[in-house]
């Protein structure tokens, strides 16, 4: 079963735990993120990633700002329940929680919705990639259009320079099959790494998954440089955890690079 008392804290605050202000105060206080101001782009940072990774996340807003993205964040923002429920549900296979989840998991992305069209959205943009396949299962229930960050990113940046070569890997993303048909497009951010001059790039299998130890060997096994990027927050976390234990590797998220590229023109 689900656990009811993590999906009441969502209702509750938006989180699924604590009352979501540690979190809040990471997103306006030490990165300075607008929030709840009329915008083009509702961003959607998702529960874990301002006090997990608030330095992508200064790096991000640098970038939409230099580009002179219309954006905003939502102060009440509600978590799509992947963490506490969903993965649980994908982990043990157990398809009524899973549907269930489906369910839950639409209430709240739905009353994110409604907070970007009274803003004025016209789309929203994902940070956290675990959340895509769950607003990928409400497509139809809004007039938004949703992308990712790497879409938003692509669709504002014109190109920069880097003397550099680098290892990508997109991630495999298959649990996300669990929950929902919807395919991921990752195109966006390869679009967006071919706009880099003089950036050479080493993709990475992305059918292999950071999470199963025999496919993170040979991840591991594959790379070409001591310098990689993905677009996935989840094995962002997983891969700077392994591989910067391991010797002088660098791990980044793809605004890190981006930024990097533009201080090079």
């Amino acid at each position: 079963m689900i656990d009811e008392t993590q999906v009441e804290n969502i209702r509750q605050h938006g989180v699924f735990k604590d009352s979501g202000q540690s979190r809040l105060a990471a997103l306006t206080e030490e990165i300075g993120f607008r929030m709840d101001q009329p915008a083009e782009y509702v961003i959607i940072g998702g529960c874990l990633q301002p006090e997990a990774m608030p330095h992508v996340l200064i790096t991000l807003k640098s970038l939409l700002e230099h580009l002179g993205v219309d954006y905003t964040l939502l102060s009440r923002e509600y978590c799509c329940g992947w963490m506490p429920i969903g993965q649980p549900a994908v982990m043990t296979r157990n398809e009524e929680d899973i549907k269930e989840f489906r369910e839950v998991s639409k209430g709240f992305v739905l009353e994110n919705f409604k907070q970007a069209e009274t803003l004025g959205a016209k789309a929203i943009a994902l940070f956290c990639a675990a959340c895509e396949p769950n607003y990928s299962n409400c497509r139809d229930a809004t007039k938004l259009d949703f992308i990712s960050y790497a879409e938003l990113l692509d669709r504002h940046f014109e190109g920069g320079k880097l003397d550099l070569e680098i290892d990508y890997y997109p991630g495999c993303y298959r649990f996300r099959r669990r929950i929902t048909e919807s395919s991921l497009d990752v195109e966006p951010a390869t679009r967006l790494l071919n706009k880099i001059e003089g950036l050479k790039v080493n993709h990475l299998d992305a059918k292999l998954c950071c999470y199963i130890p025999p496919h993170l060997e040979q991840l591991k096994d594959s790379l070409t440089t001591k310098d990689l990027t993905t677009i996935c927050t989840g094995c962002y976390q997983n891969l700077r955890g392994v591989l910067q234990g391991e010797g002088d590797n660098k791990v980044r998220m793809l605004p890190e690079l981006v930024i990097e590229a533009i201080q090079g023109l």
